[in-house]
């Protein structure tokens, strides 16, 4: 059995054991240790990790692929929702429970919400195991996100919240068109970002550090090195400011501006692959391989050093594949390392101002690479991500207080834009005036313009006015009644605080919907035509069940009760069941998943705050049958509880 099918078997068979008519929340640890988890599974997941602390919660940035398989075999499905790849990504742990979404990917998804509210960046979607340079995460005093990464198409810098529930999008930029190497990022005390990276592995490299002026990224030049294929940078926001340590290919450097602007290096010692580097009350710290041994040296910004040994490696591991070193220090200055052994996989010591003490990671991260440490303010508890290349997985290993860790329990749902907006007020169709009309986006719904009135055969501008700050919207129209099929036109994206004029064709008589591609519960109606009366927002209509089910017709025309739902693959087929008002309905369930227990279950909100239904679980191969009592209508919020990340909306009308 691999790696992967232990970690799910083990989580599937505690999981059984554990649910019952509610989400729950079992104790698996307790005390001081160590315990690792697998934060995402799914497809080549995990390389380059790096983890920042919010409110003394791990969040884990890392890039995601398509899954090397065996010829003949097929790669995992994945559930709805998830991002698409390849992606920058972003898992978020509440309570010993991972959230996935991401950063950023290539463009929307249609009718998908994605986790975390991800910018949208087109290089993105070109990103490969072999482009990609690096990738770190840091959170500032104020718990806002700054990623910095690197690939063949430059280095870019994305910005956005730590809190999950939080509506707020990333934002995404390119700093330069250099495709940078090790980059890293560091924040000053104005929340300024400096990202620093090297231009080339070739004898007249050059470490390069890059801030935002004039509406734009001033680069200065840190020094002229030799580079090599494992030389990285590492920028560090102190108490004296913006620090850079790099490397050459032999030597360690630390670099700090004068007062006019320019770059002093100070020299550290002899070695510096796999470089790593973290403030310290008293300066700056670094890690790094010097021959056989993972040395850790300390000191004021501007020097001198004093180099300890954290621990000894296997020869090779400073050249071996996703050798890396990783440091991070508490409010106290107590130290973590994290390391690469080409033999042993990832090895993590502490230190508190004496030597360091090695921990006990056990079997977990044998194999492992790329690790990534992180520490909690008061030191209770620290972090190491790491790469585990057998499982193409991305692990996370917690050292100290284990207690609390729960599996079941419902992970952080953003609460806007990820859950559908609560439609407006029945309102008139606002009618196109001298061939203009207003459509306002606010709180991350359409507001006016919900319904338009239009003349069919003739074109018209949409005036589209996007309140919601750093947030994106667009409108795009359909040709039928639903926000899904032939598109008529789709907008230009936009950021708001933000107005734009969108040129729309002449469209047939009848109904057509409209969306924001962004956030696709967003959803309103262009009546071209006759004038119409009140109306609502849309939302999915008509006699197709979720996934494609479809209601049967009785005698008179009127539909059936009935509709299908199939887990397969630890995801439903559908993310959104539509349910008639006011009637006892029947859901058709049908679990494809052989040995896994799933169900569902219907709840008021994401909260959980009051449960509606909660049907009889049911391990698969196996089918079942819900009768649903009559809801008013509204929508509302499904899941599996036994695999809570199995989720969605019920629309009820």
């Amino acid at each position: 059995m691999s790696r992967k099918q232990l970690a799910v078997a083990l989580v599937l068979g505690l999981v059984a054991a554990a649910c019952a008519k509610a989400p729950v929340a079992p104790q698996l640890g307790s005390g001081r240790g160590f315990v690792a988890q697998v934060v995402d599974p799914l497809n080549d997941a995990g390389r380059f990790p790096s983890v920042a602390v919010v409110d003394g919660r791990p969040v884990v940035a890392y890039f995601a692929f398509e899954e090397e398989v065996p010829e003949g075999a097929f790669p995992e499905t994945r559930p709805i929702g998830a991002p698409s790849l390849p992606g920058v990504m972003r898992a978020t742990e509440q309570d010993g429970v991972w959230s996935r979404g991401a950063i950023a990917i290539a463009e929307p998804i249609q009718n998908v919400q994605v986790a975390f509210n991800p910018a949208f960046e087109r290089s993105v979607g070109r990103l490969t195991p072999e482009s990609v340079t690096g990738l770190q995460l840091v959170a500032d005093g104020a718990g806002k996100l700054h990623a910095v990464w690197g690939s063949a198409d430059g280095v870019f810098y994305a910005t956005g919240t730590g809190d999950p529930a939080s509506a707020t999008q990333w934002t995404v930029e390119r700093v330069t068109r250099t495709p940078g190497l090790g980059p890293s990022i560091a924040v000053d005390a104005s929340g300024a970002p400096w990202v620093s990276y090297l231009t080339s592995t070739s004898t007249e490299a050059s470490v390069e550090v890059a801030t935002r002026a004039d509406g734009g990224w001033r680069t200065d030049e840190v020094a002229r090195v030799t580079g090599c294929p494992s030389c990285v940078t590492a920028a560090v926001a102190t108490a004296d400011g913006v620090a850079v340590a790099f490397s050459d290919g032999g030597r360690v450097w630390v670099a700090t501006a004068t007062d006019r602007g320019r770059w002093e290096a100070t020299e550290v010692e002899a070695g510096g692959e796999g470089l790593a580097a973290v403030a310290t009350p008293k300066g700056l710290a670094l890690s790094y391989y010097a021959g056989d041994e993972v040395h850790v040296a300390t000191g004021p910004v501007a020097g001198p050093f004093t180099a300890s040994t954290a621990g000894s490696v296997a020869p090779g591991s400073a050249t071996s594949e996703g050798a890396r070193t990783s440091i991070a220090a508490d409010g106290t200055g107590a130290l973590w390392v994290a390391w690469t052994d080409a033999e042993a996989g990832v090895a993590m010591g502490t230190t508190d101002g004496g030597g360091f003490t090695a921990l006990d990671l056990g079997t977990a991260t044998l194999g492992g690479t790329m690790p990534a440490a992180a520490v909690s303010p008061d030191g209770t508890r620290s972090f190491v991500a790491w790469y585990q290349p057998d499982g193409q997985d991305l692990l996370l290993g917690t050292e100290g207080d284990i207690g609390g860790l729960a599996i079941g329990r419902v992970s952080p749902t953003p609460t806007a834009p990820g859950q559908p907006t609560t439609p407006p007020p029945t309102q008139e169709c606002t009618p196109v005036v001298d061939g203009k009309v207003t459509v306002v986006a606010e709180g991350i719904a359409f507001t006016d313009g919900v319904c338009i009135q239009a003349p069919a055969g003739e074109p018209f501008t949409i005036v589209f006015e996007n309140r919601d700050a750093g947030v994106q919207h667009n409108i795009q129209v359909f040709a039928g009644t639903e926000p899904s099929g032939d598109t008529l036109f789709e907008g230009e994206i936009i950021t708001g605080p933000s107005q734009i004029e969108y040129r729309i064709p002449a469209l047939d008589p009848g109904e057509h919907a409209y969306n924001c591609i962004v956030h696709p519960n967003m959803i309103g109606r262009i009546v071209a035509g006759e004038a119409a009366g009140p109306t609502a927002p849309t939302g999915p209509t008509g006699a197709t069940g979720p996934g494609g089910g479809k209601g049967e017709q009785g005698a008179g025309g009127e539909e059936a009760l009935t509709t299908t739902v199939v887990a397969q693959a630890m995801a439903f087929d559908t993310s959104t069941i539509v349910l008639p008002a006011n009637r006892e309905h029947t859901i058709t369930f049908e679990n494809k998943d052989a040995g896994v227990p799933h169900n569902i279950a219907i709840y008021r909100d994401s909260t959980l705050s009051e449960e509606l239904f909660n049907g009889e679980i049911i391990t698969g191969p196996a089918t079942t049958t819900y009768t649903i009592p009559p809801l008013p209508p509204g929508q509302y919020y499904f899941l599996c509880i036994v695999h809570p990340t199995m989720n969605g909306t019920v629309i009820v009308r």
